[in-house]
């Protein structure tokens, strides 16, 4: 009885709160929510006795606690009916809308996927969470309190291996979006008791500690608290809250495991806040606290300034106070300090449906349509979720937020596609970096583009972090190879149809694969054979429904060359393109030179060196090289019949590329004859030219420097 009630009274709370801050008409339809909910519930009850309808209702406070709209409070109150009982959908939206039925659907097709085996469905749970946030992030924000209240009640599960299934797909799924979204209140509380659940020891260990760190330190804490708020006062800044707290477990515990630290070797466990009137108190805040104590070098963080991609906003540094101790200080105003407990959920306004659009939405879209034409995964999309942040700079100053881990390629793409396809390189804080320098928090990234470079080869995918620049890549080069792609896709479905006897049609048309390719807005078979050509989809994954197959542990998304190693100032990965003027081939001497479009790479006896700046000139050496090089030969002979038929018939007798010819007879009967050929390096080019020496006629054999090839030479 006592259950029952305390629900009663909860719903009574919210009925309350709406009609103050709503209308009654918006109370009235809340208050019909929950009896309609109440009504199809009423022969449920949860796996601990109570009435099952006390859990919606949990759900609807948690969802209005967090300040959102009149229609999220109904579907929360609503979120399991289709789903659980007989009331249809149809019924729902009868009653109460298109726009609650909706949320209502969006949580019901999240829910199906959590009934199924967690293992194998976590990964389109989160894509059907990102598809739903896409759509309205309102289903995602009840879907978030939903999973909050269930892990407060994950007790009630009477097998320990659900519960421990449900706790690692919160921390792997739902609180990295909680964290992307800005929801610190949830994030911690989700990540603490999936904490609990999956490491019972440990987390009985870190809560006993961090309680006796909490006791012998209150005084010390208090005594800090005192200490700013006398100063505050003091200096006539205005604050309606100095509080301090410890962090929470997980993150301790987390902290422990990755720095591999005794808890006694964590010293930032403890934090204050301070709560000020507006943002110029902050700073003056800030100001008067480090007049007071010392500020620590490296460890102050404005995010006022340059907020996180969530909106999230505070002064975070950290302190040596006068007992010697290291103390971490977070300074907002209220507006700050309520958007950092609910995040987008606190700060975003729904007008006619429709939701503000943030960069982390934007994100998301990209998402949904590179999953849509195979060029993102949702393993990918699942990790960057759970990432954190960098902040870099723009050379005029721009903020742009980018994944930790990210590099200059990234970076680039994410300014623009266009950027991205003709990187020449990249600068940081004024030096040149390779395309694997992982950025850092307030670097100043300038990218060098060149229009006339050829694009991105596979090799870039090394280096590439984001799932955006990933995508972008990939559709480049698949753009580029299609018809390559598209023959090898289809010699892969015939060597399916051979292995299991069937015709390609008759695999393609069963229903199985069908759902498949559906899902992954695959209509055509030319489609299909694209994405199997270049790897977007595997082979396994249609051999699948065919019988029982084994995963391959590895298999190359692309087959393109991965081009030529340059070492850059002992740099490596560092993009750089080929003068025209010297034609280098490895083997030479060579020497880079700076430009606005990146590194050029010129023989060190090239000409145009001659008047540049010195200054300018970069040590380079060559790498690694798996592809052919062009280069440029001039002859001159006896000019007579067949001769230019025996130079091209000595160069194939050195199994040796022709790229073009150029010949033509001067006045006194002299043949000149540049040929254009691809060889290996300068030892094939010298053994190429020694062979062409031997031919009869021929006066004189010589490396041409220039690009004949690409002008208007006379030509026979």
């Amino acid at each position: 009885m006592k259950n029952d009630e305390n629900y009663k009274v909860i719903i009574a709370e919210i009925i309350e709160k709406v009609r103050k801050d709503y209308s009654e008409e918006s109370a009235e339809m809340v208050k019909s929510a929950y009896e309609f909910a109440k009504e199809a519930h009423q022969s449920q009850s949860r796996a601990s006795g109570e009435p099952y309808i006390s859990h919606p209702v949990q759900v609807a406070k948690i969802v209005a606690d967090m300040g959102m709209d009149v229609p999220s409070i109904c579907t929360a109150l609503l979120h399991d009916v289709a789903e659980d009982t007989k009331v249809p959908l149809e019924e729902i939206e009868k009653h109460f809308g298109h726009e609650i039925s909706t949320m209502v659907n969006g949580l019901t097709k999240i829910k199906t996927l959590e009934n199924e085996d967690i293992k194998f469905s976590e990964i389109e749970t989160i894509r059907k969470m990102i598809f739903a946030m896409a759509q309205d992030i309102r289903v995602v924000l009840i879907k978030l309190a939903d999973r909050l209240h269930n892990m407060r009640t994950v007790e009630g599960f009477a097998e320990e291996e659900k519960r421990k299934e449900k706790a690692k797909q919160t921390l792997e799924v739902y609180a990295p979006i909680a964290n992307r979204l800005g929801i610190y209140t949830i994030k911690r509380e989700l990540e603490d008791l999936s904490f609990k659940q999956l490491f019972p020891q440990e987390y009985i260990e870190v809560k006993k500690l961090v309680d006796k760190k909490i006791q012998e330190r209150s005084q010390e804490i208090e005594y800090y608290k005192s200490e700013i708020a006398a100063l505050l006062k003091q200096n006539g800044i205005e604050f309606t809250e100095i509080s301090g707290r410890a962090k929470h477990f997980y993150s301790i515990w987390l902290k422990m495991k990755e720095k591999n630290k005794s808890f006694d070797e964590i010293y930032d466990l403890f934090a204050i806040r301070v709560i000020v009137k507006n943002i110029p108190m902050c700073y003056e805040a800030l100001g008067v606290i480090h007049s007071l104590w010392t500020p620590v070098p490296g460890r102050f963080k404005d995010y006022i300034a340059a907020p996180k991609s969530n909106g999230y906003r505070a002064l975070h540094n950290t302190v040596v106070t006068d007992k010697g101790e290291f103390l971490e200080i977070q300074i907002k105003d209220d507006q700050m300090n309520h958007e950092a407990e609910y995040g987008m959920a606190a700060h975003w306004k729904y007008k006619e449906g429709k939701v503000q659009k943030s960069e982390f939405i934007d994100q998301l879209m990209e998402w949904q349509k590179d999953y849509s034409k195979g060029l993102a995964g949702w393993n990918e999309m699942a990790t960057e979720l759970s990432l954190d942040e960098v902040f870099v700079f723009t050379p005029t100053g721009e903020i742009k937020h980018l994944t930790k881990g990210s590099t200059p390629i990234d970076f680039a793409y994410l300014i623009h596609t266009n950027v991205g396809n003709h990187y020449a390189g990249a600068s940081v804080n004024g030096r040149l970096v390779p395309m694997g320098y992982q950025l850092k928090d307030g670097d100043r990234v300038q990218i060098m583009v060149d229009k006339n470079n050829e694009g991105p080869n596979a090799n870039w995918l090394k280096f590439a972090h984001s799932v955006h620049t990933r995508a972008k890549i990939k559709k480049f080069l698949r753009d580029k190879f299609t018809n390559e792609y598209v023959e090898k896709g289809k010699e892969m479905l015939r060597d399916l149809s051979k292995k299991y006897h069937l015709s390609v049609e008759e695999i393609l048309d069963r229903q199985e694969i069908k759902n498949y390719l559906r899902d992954r807005n695959i209509e055509k078979e030319d489609e299909l054979e694209l994405r199997l050509g270049s790897g977007a989809v595997k082979i396994y994954q249609i051999e699948k429904f065919l019988g029982q197959i084994t995963k391959p542990e590895f298999q190359h998304e692309f087959s393109e060359p991965e081009g030529t190693e340059i070492v850059v100032d002992d740099l490596k990965g560092i993009e750089v393109r080929f003068a025209k003027c010297c034609n280098p081939v490895p083997g030479d001497h060579i020497v880079g030179f700076v430009t606005k479009n990146g590194v050029s790479i010129h023989t060190t006896d090239c000409p145009n060196l001659k008047n540049i700046d010195r200054n300018k000139l970069v040590r380079v050496s060559w790498g690694n090289s798996n592809e052919l090089f062009g280069a440029n030969i001039g002859l001159e002979g006896d000019d007579r019949d067949g001769l230019l038929s025996d130079i091209m018939n000595r160069i194939h007798e050195k199994h040796v590329q022709i790229a073009g010819v150029v010949s033509w007879v001067d006045d006194l009967r002299i043949a000149h004859i540049s040929v254009r050929v691809n060889v290996i390096n300068l030892d094939q080019l010298n053994d190429l030219i020694s062979h062409l020496k031997k031919e009869k006629g021929i006066k004189k054999v010589y490396r041409e420097r220039g690009s004949k090839f690409e002008s208007s030479s006379p030509t026979s």
